[in-house]
């Protein structure tokens, strides 16, 4: 099936829902004004892969930066996490009563602030208005790779038997809808710390200290490199990898290809190891030693085909196998600055009596709104672009990958200009009549628009 896509937001719409998102404190999560922003936040996440995706202009990064939103957008991520942590432990057996729509929406709403920050961070612009908190993301990542390593997924999946299923409780799917949606977050942050590395030389020094000294990701990346917790074998015997937030059964050809996530880790271990001020600042001793060392017999011509500046680090490691390490303690002094959101947010709370109010408040077993909770979400998901996001988009013509569509009705995708030639004289009467119903949706589009905004107001 060719899958079309159509613009979720204008420019316009974009700026106004932006310049809107408001700070909820974590006792307000869940509240009837939080979830009217989770919706708009959904929005803004699927309408900024629409842009990276079609290369075009990526109104929604520029939005965040101009209003200054980034660190809005930094602050939900960190306290949604720390809901997750402290809160919903008491709340965990309410939510098998609740609304599948409710506990779904609450689990994954740290997923879609996560995704839209990786996307915008790709961007240093975004990194530069992130200012100091671009501290806190970096130390967020750095608890999600702990967490990986600590208990990484099954790397071999057996098929479920029919007495799993029927002992299956409302509970164990949370859980495994939880464990779910924090791997997903995990593979996200591999690429997060990519993009801030790929701007190592215009970091400022206390966030390449935390990098490289406090958190030393090296001891992160490089056991994750060995692990590979992003390939599996499912119950077929069939290798799976972790791409574009789903598991994918790859063909026997396709055995020797770099996963993309694996070349993220290989790429930030470059910019990490490369980096003269990097190097400068880390303290080798005989283990840190060892440790980099491992990266070695990874180092083979099949990935140093895929990635070729990889090459000069093979290089660069092959000299530090030789060199003597010699530790010695450097007089200097470095003013450090920790990342304070998570004190500043758990400074004076009592959690059960948190999980308490929102019980009796927010996540009602009975609310009469979740029926409408329910369209709107049918509605947004029924948008052909969500598929487009997941599966990759198909020529119209030849069904090959495409990159480019009509730029008239933004609706149909070509993988070149032959294409889109060749296939005009059918599109063209659709085109014609798509534009014209577009001009006449936009009306209704700013209604529905207006009244959003109104109940985030």
């Amino acid at each position: 099936m060719n899958i079309q896509l159509s613009d979720i937001l204008t420019a316009y719409e974009a700026e106004h829902y932006i310049e809107s998102l408001q700070i909820f404190e974590i006792t307000e999560l869940g509240c009837k004004k939080w979830f009217a922003q989770d919706e708009v936040l959904q929005k803004l996440n699927f309408q900024a892969h629409i842009n990276a995706i079609t290369r075009s202009d990526e109104f929604i990064m520029e939005a965040f930066c101009t209003f200054d939103k980034i660190k809005p957008l930094i602050y939900d991520l960190i306290m949604t996490e720390m809901w997750k942590q402290y809160v919903f432990p008491y709340l965990k057996s309410h939510f098998t009563e609740l609304s599948s729509i409710r506990s779904y929406t609450v689990l994954q709403h740290e997923a879609i602030v996560c995704n839209l920050l990786q996307i915008c961070l790709f961007h240093r612009t975004s990194i530069e208005a992130s200012e100091g908190y671009i501290l806190e993301v970096v130390d967020y990542c750095n608890r999600k790779l702990t967490a990986l390593l600590q208990k990484p997924p099954a790397k071999r999946i057996e098929k479920k038997s029919i007495e799993y299923y029927k002992n299956r409780t409302k509970e164990d799917e949370i859980d495994e809808q939880f464990q779910n949606v924090e791997f997903q977050i995990q593979m996200m942050c591999l690429s997060i710390i990519r993009f801030i590395t790929d701007h190592i030389k215009h970091l400022p020094i206390n966030i390449l200290h935390q990098i490289i000294v406090e958190n030393d990701f090296f001891f992160l990346l490089v056991p994750l490199i060995e692990e590979k917790p992003w390939l599996r074998i499912n119950h077929n015997n069939e290798r799976e990898v972790f791409e574009q937030s789903k598991w994918i059964t790859l063909n026997k050809e396709d055995y020797s290809k770099l996963p993309k996530i694996e070349a993220q880790l290989w790429i930030t271990i470059y910019n990490l190891f490369m980096d003269p001020e990097s190097r400068r600042k880390y303290e080798l001793n005989d283990f840190k030693k060892s440790n980099l060392l491992r990266l070695r017999k990874f180092m083979n011509e099949l990935l140093l085909d895929q990635i070729p500046q990889l090459v000069d680090m093979l290089r660069s490691l092959e000299e530090l196998s030789l060199m003597q390490v010699q530790t010695q303690s450097k007089n200097t002094i470095v003013v450090q600055q920790l990342p304070e959101l998570r004190m500043a947010i758990c400074k004076d709370k009592n959690w059960s009596s948190i999980a308490q109010k929102q019980k009796e408040e927010y996540f009602q077993i009975n609310d009469p709104s979740i029926k409408e909770d329910i369209k709107r979400m049918a509605e947004l998901y029924s948008n052909t672009v969500f598929e487009g996001i997941i599966d990759g988009f198909k020529c119209e013509k030849c069904t090959k990958e495409a990159t480019k569509r009509c730029s008239r009705c933004k609706q149909v995708w070509y993988c070149s200009k032959d294409c889109q030639v060749g296939d005009w004289p059918k599109h063209k009467l659709n085109c014609q009549i798509t534009t014209t119903q577009k001009q006449e949706d936009s009306k209704q589009i700013d209604k529905q628009s207006d009244k959003l905004l109104d109940q985030i107001d």
